[in-house]
């Protein structure tokens, strides 16, 4: 009697250990994620939506910035929304969208000493949601601006220290949607948290101005002249 009990006790003990082990969810490097990474749309008509999602590995970092290439003759973005609650900061000069070169970018940003810097808890962070319109069926793919010299224009997770660390030292991983036959219907989409925990940064032109600047596709590099949208962190 006395072994049995000494083995339920330990089934039960390992059953515990197990399932507290699965529930530590850090990335095993700092990295950004899309949700869904890929899928199918049925119906352009409908677009799709996607969340951005931030894995710092348990890291505190100051700021985080992403780059998100998509093909503008596909897809066009038709609002953007970002997680106030992330960062205290939201530099205009470094979010951008651009349906006609294929570009959206935001960086969030606190400053050392100022406030309580970002880390990822037990689960990966949504810190944007974009919602596409399709234009046309077919195949496309989301891709990141990564490791490049484009200055500005480059995804990157920074650590605080003097001077500040890129600790993002792995391209994430790109996004394919075919477009035209199975179902991913946006509003069947579980994006994790609610929208209303967002401010739209994105949509309708609250500030717009032509400005040159350089945007990179796959493979290659360009200068164009773009157009800014500098987003409303106030409202």
């Amino acid at each position: 009697m006395q072994m049995y009990k000494r083995m339920l006790k330990t089934i039960i003990l390992s059953v515990f250990f197990f399932f507290s082990s699965c529930g530590l969810t850090y990335a095993s490097e700092p990295t950004f994620t899309l949700y869904p990474a890929g899928g199918q749309v049925l119906n352009k008509n409908n677009g799709f939506v996607v969340d951005v999602l931030v894995d710092t590995a348990g890291q505190e970092i100051v700021s985080a910035k992403f780059v998100l290439l998509f093909d503008p003759a596909v897809l066009q973005l038709t609002k953007a929304e970002r997680n106030n609650s992330l960062f205290t900061q939201w530099p205009s000069d470094e979010s951008t969208l651009d349906n006609e070169n294929g570009v959206v970018m935001l960086s969030g940003f606190t400053q050392s000493g100022t406030g309580t810097l970002y880390k990822t808890g037990e689960k990966a962070d949504i810190l944007a949601r974009l919602t596409f319109k399709v234009l046309k069926e077919g195949s496309t793919v989301l891709d990141w601006e990564y490791g490049t010299s484009n200055g500005v224009f480059s995804t990157v997770l920074m650590k605080d220290g003097s001077p500040t660390t890129n600790i993002l030292i792995a391209k994430p991983k790109t996004a394919t949607f075919t477009i035209g036959k199975n179902i991913l219907d946006p509003s069947n989409v579980d994006t994790g948290i609610p929208v209303d925990r967002y401010v739209i940064f994105g949509g309708l032109v609250l500030v717009l101005f032509g400005a040159f600047m350089i945007f990179t596709r796959p493979g290659s590099l360009r200068k164009k002249t773009g157009t800014v949208i500098v987003y409303d962190g106030d409202k």
